[in-house]
């Protein structure tokens, strides 16, 4: 079985009375490692399968398989431990804890895995200087512009490599410039590390350099 299979996924919602289908029977195996885009228009469901996969919301109907754990009937203490262990996840409007600094908002995804302090300090230290944020370090969040605060919340959901992580809209709020450093920082570490990306994305660079794209449209799969 892949890392990654969903079977027939489906999410309705109910708004004033009506039936709104986000995703329709959606069935996608996942290579092991690599970039995968999920791509689409506004609306197509793209967040929403990626917070399926994630663990975060469940479907109306169907399974997730991540190591061929169906983690849609996890409890959610499972769940979070299960996310704890596999998953980076980065929303579209990420949040920071506000009293800590930049470098202890990025290297608490180690701390609370147990790694040592001054070790979780140090790679954090060298992924924000990566991500050109040194002089930023010891800021708060509310000190940062909004792509310093897009950039350290990235940094918070790739340290620590681990084996899947899925970022929506990564470069969505920095300039052309930085998106393409982000996007070039993103395909190093995948390669370096090979992880599965999952990214729902619209950066050029991001998208030539995927293994595989997957196309949403009003919550259908477009082969």
């Amino acid at each position: 079985m892949p890392q990654i299979f969903l079977d027939s996924i489906s999410k309705k919602y109910k708004v004033a009375g009506r039936e709104i289908i986000a995703l329709d029977s959606i069935s996608l195996e996942f290579p092991e490692k690599g970039i995968v885009v999920i791509a689409g228009p506004s609306g197509a469901g793209k967040t929403t399968l990626i917070k399926i996969i994630a663990g975060l919301e469940l479907p109306t109907s169907g399974s997730v398989f991540i190591d061929g754990v169906d983690i849609s009937h996890l409890s959610g203490y499972e769940i979070a431990w299960f996310r704890r262990k596999k998953i980076g996840f980065k929303p579209q409007d990420p949040v920071l804890i506000p009293q800590l600094t930049v470098l202890e908002n990025v290297a608490l995804p180690l701390l609370i895995n147990y790694v040592e302090k001054e070790k979780a300090f140090k790679v954090a230290k060298e992924l924000l200087e990566e991500l050109e944020l040194s002089e930023r370090i010891y800021h708060k969040p509310s000190q940062l512009s909004g792509g310093e605060y897009e950039r350290v919340s990235l940094a918070q959901t790739i340290i620590g490599s681990p084996p899947i992580i899925i970022l929506d809209e990564p470069t969505a709020h920095l300039d052309i410039s930085t998106s393409k450093k982000v996007a070039n920082i993103l395909k190093k570490r995948q390669r370096e590390t090979e992880s599965l990306y999952i990214i729902t994305t619209l950066e050029e660079s991001l998208i030539e350099g995927a293994d595989k794209i997957f196309n949403l449209v009003k919550g259908k799969l477009i082969r």
